[in-house]
């Protein structure tokens, strides 16, 4: 079922409830009112009635001259009157006729209410109470009118709910067509962007504000999408690139050796170089498994409190065996405020994985061979920053160094990596609720700050 079917069934099934409720209303309201109005009417027809009486009485006048000449000249059709004297007894009834059996209930409520009122079988009964003479007049009638107007009033309810059903009906699918114009502009405008073209944007120059906004959000999604998918191709193109390099380098070899007749010490160096082209390949790998799984995964509170200072001490010892002629050492700026200040939620092994990236980039891209570490405590978060000796990165390579593959100008001219260090380093750190920045120092000093924030129980 479509938008505009729904929304034209619910609004006019709404405003059916609305107009029901109120006709209903207006019916038993104007029940109520003419019920009212007829036993006002009967109490003052009991009243003139007793009045004639009395006069009849008091005059002793024939009844058929005086009396019942001037009660008809107001009676109600179908109106009967009883007369009971202080102990119920029936002193007089009109018309003579009138059955007696079908007051009996009545009469018997007298006794504990002097202002009765009933409705019996469309009957209306009134007593009047003088208690002066301590008479009762009962008086009952039909309200033959107040039917007729009410089964009137029914069929023009009727007839009004049907017609304001009905004009609710098409309005309501017209506002529905209205309504949904600009959604079912909306989604052709979405349709008619493709994957191939997500440069292309939805104009926001719509009435609707809630249209514009949903135009606006969808904007930025492509723009995001666009920046994503900017970046798995070039991430792609990288990656291919430097598989295909090694690769060839290794073929090239192999094919010179297997060609060309070499002596023990030129296949040593085509070995070595075979390895080093090897050595390139699995650390690309590894790398981009590294970060393939980073893609999916976040913090994670059940991880285990690791001391910081304790990883950062076992990864020296490992840099210090896998470079020997590094420089390494790590000190404390501040003193921390007890060991809680040094423990950090997260994964150990990526943790270690992070700070060998940090000091392996900063061992090869020093001018020194000389890494300093610095821990510093503040309040929530406890930073590392590690501190190398080279030439300062330019504004375009500061914006850049996160990106998959970049490598800088240093980079490029003394080693020979894959440009994924500080982009495995970023996104571990994302998991990990902490970041890294990039600060230039005094003396040619590259400073490297990592901040996590400190483990709470």
């Amino acid at each position: 079922m479509s938008f505009k079917l729904r929304f034209a069934l619910r609004f006019t099934a709404v405003v059916a409830f609305i107009l029901l409720s109120c006709f209903i209303t207006i019916y038993f309201l104007y029940a109520n009112f003419r019920q009212e109005e007829f036993t006002k009417r009967l109490h003052h027809e009991g009243e003139e009635f007793y009045g004639f009486y009395q006069k009849q009485v008091q005059y002793k006048s024939p009844v058929e001259l005086v009396f019942f000449n001037e009660i008809q000249k107001n009676i109600l059709a179908g109106e009967e009157i009883v007369i009971l004297d202080s102990v119920q007894k029936v002193i007089f009834v009109y018309p003579a006729n009138v059955q007696l059996g079908t007051y009996q209930k009545v009469i018997n409520d007298l006794k504990a209410n002097k202002e009765l009122e009933r409705i019996i079988d469309d009957r209306f009964y009134a007593n009047i109470y003088f208690p002066s003479d301590k008479v009762n007049v009962l008086v009952s009638g039909i309200d033959l009118v107040g039917q007729q107007q009410l089964s009137k009033l029914i069929w023009i309810l009727a007839l009004g709910f049907t017609l304001a059903l009905l004009v609710t009906a098409i309005l309501s699918y017209w506002l529905s067509k209205s309504f949904t114009a600009p959604l079912l502009e909306l989604g052709k405008q979405m349709g008619d962007i493709t994957g191939v073209d997500l440069k292309k944007r939805i104009p926001e120059n719509a009435q609707i504000a809630e249209i514009n906004l949903i135009a606006g959000k969808f904007n930025a999604m492509l723009a995001r999408l666009e920046k994503t998918f900017e970046f798995q191709r070039s991430f792609v193109h990288h990656a291919s690139h430097e598989l295909r390099t090694p690769l060839a380098t290794m073929l090239s070899h192999t094919e010179s050796a297997l060609k060309n007749k070499l002596s023990e010490e030129e296949y040593r160096t085509v070995l070595a170089s075979l390895q080093q082209d090897q050595e390139r390949m699995i650390e690309l790998t590894n790398s981009l498994l590294l970060i393939s799984q980073f893609e999916q995964q976040g913090f994670d509170k059940a991880w285990p409190i690791c001391r910081i200072d304790e990883i950062l001490y076992d990864k020296i010892s490992i840099s210090v065996k896998m470079f020997p002629d590094i420089g390494i050492s790590l000190v404390f700026k501040n003193t921390p405020s007890s060991d809680d200040d040094l423990n950090v939620r997260g994964n150990e092994a990526l943790l270690k994985s992070m700070f060998s990236n940090l000091i392996r980039n900063g061992y090869l891209y020093s001018i020194n061979k000389k890494v300093e570490i610095i821990l510093e405590f503040i309040e929530n978060d406890i930073l590392i920053h590690v501190e190398t000796k080279g030439e300062h990165l330019s504004e375009e390579e500061r914006e850049k160094i996160m990106i998959p593959f970049f490598r800088g100008q240093q980079a490029r001219q003394k080693a020979s990596g894959v440009g994924l260090g500080l982009t495995i380093v970023h996104r571990i750190l994302n998991m990990h609720k902490g970041s890294l920045t990039y600060t230039p120092m005094p003396n040619q000093v590259n400073r490297f700050t990592v901040t996590l924030p400190k483990a709470t129980a």
